[in-house]
Formats: structure tokens, C-alpha cells, sequence
């Protein structure tokens, strides 16, 4: 094809051949290179000119890319001049080529689950290292390692935002990359772990919590966004661990609040019974001033409870038998009947909750017409402190919650 003379070279397109090619991601890297280096040679320089120079610049051409293309040999330099010069490049490698890619995994002390979970979150690592490296002369590994580092982090920092990856590649026919991560950002240093339930006393919930805590070591060290990000899974891996779970059936709602001193609230209740333990002990009254209460009842419909009340005190060394029937009025008031067979009493309750910390309780002896007012603080989940005020008399309560 004739060119006038000041037709101007406007585009070239690069080719790279080889009888042993390399991988398309390196390939190219390597196409973008001798693209850059072609268009800052050719592209605006006339045509009729470069094909006078045709050979200059095949031999110019070679003689960089023998020193840039690290583990490749350019075999051959073959250029078209015209308005869309074609520029092709053979290349042969050096020596051996990396045949097998293993990665070595340092996670620290993370817990066999984490690691699986984190790894579910990185996808096919392996994979995209094998389309950059195998195939690729040892010698091109260390520059084409950092490529293949790049588009590690790049894929990580969308898949696992929390860490950052840290990659140590050793060249060789098959090449080791020694892979870690390190967390960003706050970590989970400490766990505390409270369990709440009004329906089961705390000697049964005490069973539970030697799981729990050997279970929430797994969070320690962890980025508290990773963390939160997997709240499900560790929600559902708290809950799956709970021996009563597997026993009796009973409902676990765990709550977990991720961050340095993270918190771990298990509410654990039961729609089958309501059984609580509690010790009492009044300051400024006498009379059968401490005792222990056993509340035992099963749960017959939605709304109703039968129960029996156990009452121990210890000043008289006697037992009292309260059975009783509660009916739920709403979500948060229960009132019914009660018998104590010790001194053939009735009695009527109501109970009424005004907050987690708050509880109103009013009982009346239909007997005698004695009405007792309690309200009572919830302290902790082990103790609380109950007001009390009658007709003829008020005093403080402590109640233990057994």
C-alpha cells in the first residue's frame, strides 16, 4: 500500500507469540508495556519513515524488551508499518517454567472454624495465583509475583475488607507462596458472657456457661467489623453449642455486641415450665426474716400456669406447700391464685413488669384482707432488692436468684 508522505502512524496493534505462551494475565502486561513503548516510538511519526527505518526499530524494539521482559528472550521483532502499524513480537522463555502453585497458610491460633469462614470469604485464592503464575518462566516470578499480589489484595479488600494479606512468594518449577493475614482496625481483646433467663434458675444456667466462654474465645483477636459482619454465624454457632438446646429444647436468643470488650447476652427461656430458685433475707423485719423459695410450674396454655411453691425457713426449721394457678393478662402482668396449705390460706397476686430492671408485685390474704406491696430492682443477674410496704409495716428485701 502507497502512503503519502505526510501520512502520520495513528494506532499500533501489538501481537506477542510463543510456542509456550504466557499466562493471559501476564501476556497482558506484557502487550501494555509494548504498547506504551511502540506508540512513544511510532505513533506520530510518519509512515514512509518508519518504513524507511524498518530495521532500526525492529532491532531497537528487541533490544528493550530483552532487558524488560525478565525470563523471555525475544526472538523476533516483526513490524508493518502504515496508519495502523501492526507490531508483533515472538518471545521464547528462559530455562524452566513454573509447573505447580501451593500455598502455605500461616493463620496464627485462629480456631479451625474461623479459618475455614475466612477462607469461604476469600474464594478460590488459588486459583487466581494459578492463572498468573503457572505456565510463567521462574525466573519472571518475582516481577510477576507483584502483579499477582496486587490482584490478591484488590480481590481481598472487597471479600475481606478486615485484613490485610501478606504474601511471600519463593520461585521454582513448583513455587510456594507463604500466605498470612493481619487484622485492620479494632480488635476483639476481652468477652464477657451474661445469661439471663426468668424462667430457669441460674444453678441449671450454670451448666451452660463453661460452653459458652470456651465458645467466645474464638472472637479474640478478631477484627470486631469481621465480627460483626458474620454476626449470623456466630450467633448461630453460640447457639449450637448449648448442651440445654440439645436436651431439653429450651430457646436460646443470644445477643451479641462486637467490639473491643465485647458482650455476649444469652436470654434462655422455656414455653414448657417456669421453675425459679430464690433466697430471701429481710433487713427491718422479724418475723421469718430469711428463707428460700422453689417456684415450680408448668406451663398449660399460652396465657395459664399451675405451679406449687416450696418455702424453706430455716428460723422454724418448716416447709410450706403454695400451690397456685396464673393466668397472663399482657406482655408484661400475671395475676392468679394461690393456697398455702401450711396455714390453709388463700391469696391473690398480681405481677407486673415495668422494665427489665423494674417489677411491681402486689398479693392480697383474702383471709385476714393483709395486702403487700413489693417493688423490686433488678441489681445484676444474680441479685436484687425488693421495697416492701403492708399496712402496718415496710422493710427492705434482698432476693438471690439461685
Amino acid at each position: 500500500m502507497v502512503y503519502a508522505s505526510d501520512d502520520l502512524v495513528e494506532t499500533i496493534d501489538v501481537t506477542i507469540v510463543s510456542s509456550h505462551m504466557p499466562p493471559s494475565k501476564i501476556e497482558k502486561r506484557m502487550m501494555a508495556s509494548v504498547n506504551t513503548v511502540g506508540e512513544q516510538m511510532i505513533v506520530g511519526r510518519k509512515v514512509t519513515e518508519v518504513k524507511e527505518n524498518q530495521i532500526t526499530y525492529e532491532k531497537l524494539i528487541k533490544e528493550i524488551f530483552d532487558r524488560v521482559l525478565v525470563g523471555y528472550s525475544v526472538q523476533s521483532v516483526d513490524l508493518r508499518p502504515g496508519l495502523n502499524t501492526a507490531l508483533t513480537i515472538e518471545i521464547v522463555p528462559w530455562g524452566d517454567v513454573v509447573r505447580q502453585v501451593s500455598i502455605a497458610y500461616d493463620f496464627g491460633t485462629l480456631s479451625p472454624d474461623i479459618i475455614n469462614l475466612i477462607k469461604n470469604d476469600m474464594g478460590n485464592v488459588e486459583e487466581k495465583l494459578n492463572d498468573v503464575l503457572i505456565g510463567l518462566p521462574i525466573d519472571a516470578v518475582d516481577w510477576a509475583g507483584g502483579l499477582s499480589k496486587v490482584a490478591i489484595r484488590e480481590s481481598l479488600a472487597n471479600l475481606l475488607p478486615e485484613f490485610h494479606a501478606n504474601m511471600d512468594i519463593i520461585p521454582g518449577e513448583y513455587t510456594v507462596i507463604k500466605f498470612s493475614l493481619s487484622p485492620l482496625g479494632t480488635t476483639v481483646q476481652d468477652v464477657h458472657v451474661s445469661l439471663r433467663s426468668t424462667t430457669i434458675p441460674n444453678v441449671v444456667l450454670a451448666a451452660v456457661r463453661p460452653t459458652m466462654n470456651e465458645t467466645s474465645k474464638i472472637l479474640i483477636g478478631l477484627p470486631v467489623a469481621f465480627v460483626e459482619r458474620h454476626r449470623e454465624y456466630f450467633t448461630a454457632k453460640l447457639l449450637a453449642e448449648q448442651p440445654l438446646t440439645k436436651k431439653y429444647g429450651i430457646t436460646v436468643n443470644p445477643l451479641l455486641n462486637a467490639g473491643a470488650d465485647t458482650e455476649i447476652a444469652l436470654d434462655v427461656e422455656t414455653d414448657k415450665y417456669n421453675i425459679t430458685l430464690e433466697a430471701y433475707l429481710d433487713m427491718g423485719h422479724d418475723e421469718d426474716n430469711a428463707f428460700a423459695r422453689l417456684h415450680a410450674g408448668k406451663i398449660v396454655s399460652k396465657r395459664d400456669e399451675v405451679f406449687l411453691e416450696v418455702n424453706f425457713i430455716p428460723s422454724s426449721v418448716s416447709w410450706e406447700f403454695v400451690p397456685g394457678w396464673g393466668h397472663r393478662l399482657g406482655a408484661n402482668t400475671i395475676a392468679g391464685i394461690k393456697y398455702n396449705t401450711s396455714n390453709s390460706q388463700n391469696g391473690l397476686w398480681l405481677q407486673k413488669e415495668l422494665n427489665p430492671s423494674w417489677t411491681m408485685r402486689l398479693e392480697r390474704n383474702t383471709k385476714n384482707r393483709n395486702n403487700e406491696l413489693g417493688l423490686r430492682y433488678k441489681l445484676h443477674d444474680f441479685l436484687s432488692a425488693e421495697y416492701i410496704i403492708t399496712k402496718d409495716d415496710q422493710w427492705l428485701r434482698l432476693v438471690g436468684h439461685l
